[in-house]
């Protein structure tokens, strides 16, 4: 028995090193990846500026309690009042959130999200990089991609989760479209180009704009160079994509009147404050926990960050030069690309700095990015495929040298970014209770008020108030998608119940419809109620155009799920 367990473990062993021998870019990826979200392995909770994510896990497993599937009102925020969250912030993060909270309890659940944000996307790039360019461009783009200062300011400055988790799943998305254009019988391929698409676009709206017309360009593309023959099944994976997130995508565009958004553009908010200087991109190394104000003295870092934008410039040089190091066998198709991508860098570097005004100006939907560095998203983007690309046009028996050097230089000059300013030990159930649950209630609390409503000052009543007339409220509950309570009314009274109104709440007195009002001071619901013992409650309804996309996401599910189930078509 002995022996064989002696077997056994030799075998393992020898599986173990025949693995990290086979796949050791990705054994490094990962253990580069952790040596960065060290912070996120600890104990407790990390601080970051919005330090909402545990109460809108939270809130998406109330509505998971309650059956509000798709999630979109949540009643503990907006300082009690509620507010129509997931009609308009990206969901995907907080959905996968809710389900891992049930294993690891929400603080955890929060930073587990964080670490696959801050590292997954790593894993997509190298994919995407060696699918083009080879092994050694692959690992150089992923840890380019990986130790990207702006990265660092997402996760440990900003907090700014549902941002980093579509910097995480984009490379995906480019990776399996690019398979699926040129392995369209691939069935798998085909079902990981839809899913990885549906993720990203109900992850993060800003993300979605700034990246999609980028993917439609990528996509044509690579569908000219393989002379069109991928078009149908391109054209099948990407309205299923749509369709799938329709249900989510349509109401957060086309419902966004129902909400304030002047709230979204005002002060300190407004594009026009945020845009940032060449020594800012280029120069600044200095690291700070501020925010974002007018010039350097916000604090926060918004570098491009070393090497990168110089390895942008050895890119475009080493398309026009041959000689020495440099390979002189890079094809007219692959030039073209590259110089795509370097124009993709230039633009996005352009769209921070406030010569781009003209742009902001010219298309409305720009104002809603709030601060124009976000674009650096797309710069960290191009310029970690153009580091890739860097490596592939060096001859290669220099490649691996040339791999090295970048990737040893990028871990030494940015690793020390990667740290949150300080550490709390703090347990879930103090997250969700006193003090610290209260600041998670009222905060953010403009981003999505409706329209109909005036920003509270202070927390909404635990019950129903009456405000004129003569009654009593009993058994008040408040759910994510539903109320209810019952009022013994002696005289005509005016209830005000604490949730805000937005369409379409549907109030009953005993179980038949009652009509209601919201013109009161707050924009709460009220209801006028004649002597009398009544059973009162609420629901959360869809307006015609969330049915629609609701259903529209139910057929697109089971036309996914048909197609999976051809076997002798994909055959």
């Amino acid at each position: 028995m002995n022996k064989l367990q002696s077997i056994k473990k030799l075998l393992n062993k020898r599986s173990l090193v025949n693995f990290v021998g086979k796949h050791w870019e990705l054994v490094l990826i990962t253990i580069l990846g952790l040596s960065v979200a060290w912070p996120l392995l600890r104990g407790g909770y990390f601080s970051h500026q919005d330090d909402l994510q545990v109460i809108r896990i939270f809130e998406m497993r109330k509505c998971f309690a309650d059956g509000q599937i798709p999630c979109r009102w949540v009643s503990s925020m907006g300082w009690g009042n509620g507010y129509p969250l997931f009609n308009f912030y990206g969901v995907f993060p907080y959905y996968l959130g809710a389900i891992l909270s049930y294993f690891m309890g929400f603080l955890a659940a929060s930073k587990l999200l964080f670490l696959i944000a801050l590292v997954g996307g790593s894993f997509g790039m190298y994919f995407l990089v060696s699918e083009l360019w080879g092994k050694y461009a692959g690992i150089t783009a992923a840890i380019l991609y990986l130790f990207a200062p702006y990265k660092a300011l997402d996760i440990y400055v900003r907090g700014a989760l549902s941002e980093s988790m579509g910097l995480a799943l984009i490379p995906f998305v480019f990776y399996f479209f690019l398979k699926l254009i040129t392995k369209p019988g691939e069935k798998n391929i085909f079902f990981y180009s839809t899913l990885t698409l549906f993720f990203f676009l109900i992850t993060h709206n800003i993300m979605t704009v700034i990246f999609l017309p980028i993917l439609i360009v990528w996509i044509i593309y690579w569908l000219f160079a393989t002379k069109w023959k991928s078009v149908k099944i391109i054209v099948i994976s990407t309205l299923l994509a749509i369709g799938l997130s329709s249900f989510f995508v349509f109401p957060a565009f086309f419902e966004k009147e129902l909400v304030q958004t002047e709230s979204l553009t005002r002060f300190e908010l407004d594009y026009r404050a945020n845009f940032i200087s060449i020594k800012q991109l280029f120069f600044d190394r200095a690291w700070g926990y501020g925010t974002s104000i007018p010039g350097p003295e916000g604090g926060m870092s918004f570098q491009v960050g070393w090497p990168y934008w110089l390895l942008v410039g050895f890119s475009a040089v080493s398309l026009f030069f041959s000689r020495t190091i440099f390979t002189s066998k890079i094809r007219k198709s692959t030039k073209v690309l590259v110089v795509g991508i370097v124009g993709t860098f230039i633009v996005s570097v352009l769209m921070t700095h406030n010569k781009s005004t003209f742009v902001w100006e010219s298309f409305r939907i720009l104002q809603f990015f709030q601060f124009p560095w976000r674009f650096l998203s797309l710069t960290v983007f191009s310029a970690s495929i153009l580091g890739g690309f860097v490596i592939f046009s060096v001859k290669k028996k220099w490649q691996k040298i040339f791999a090295i050097i970048v990737i040893v230089s990028t871990v030494i000059l940015n690793w020390s970014y990667f740290k949150p300013r300080e550490f709390f030990d703090v347990t879930s159930k103090q997250k969700l209770t006193g003090e610290l649950w209260e600041q998670q209630r009222r905060g953010a609390i403009l981003d999505y008020l409706p329209k109909t409503a005036l920003e509270p000052r202070e927390a909404a009543p635990e019950a129903p108030l009456v405000i004129s007339g003569e009654a009593s409220v009993v058994d008040f509950k408040n759910r994510s998608n539903r109320w209810e309570f019952k009022a013994e009314v002696s005289e005509l009274s005016e209830i005000h119940i604490p949730v805000y109104y937005f369409p379409n709440w549907e109030v009953k007195v005993d179980g038949k419809s009652y009509p209601s009002t919201h013109d009161n001071l707050l924009g709460r619901i009220s209801v006028t109620l004649d002597k009398g013992d009544y059973k009162i409650e609420g629901r959360f309804k869809n307006t015609p155009l969330r049915t629609i996309s609701n259903i529209i996401t139910i057929v697109s599910i089971g036309w996914f799920i048909g197609l999976l189930k051809r076997k002798k078509e994909w055959q």
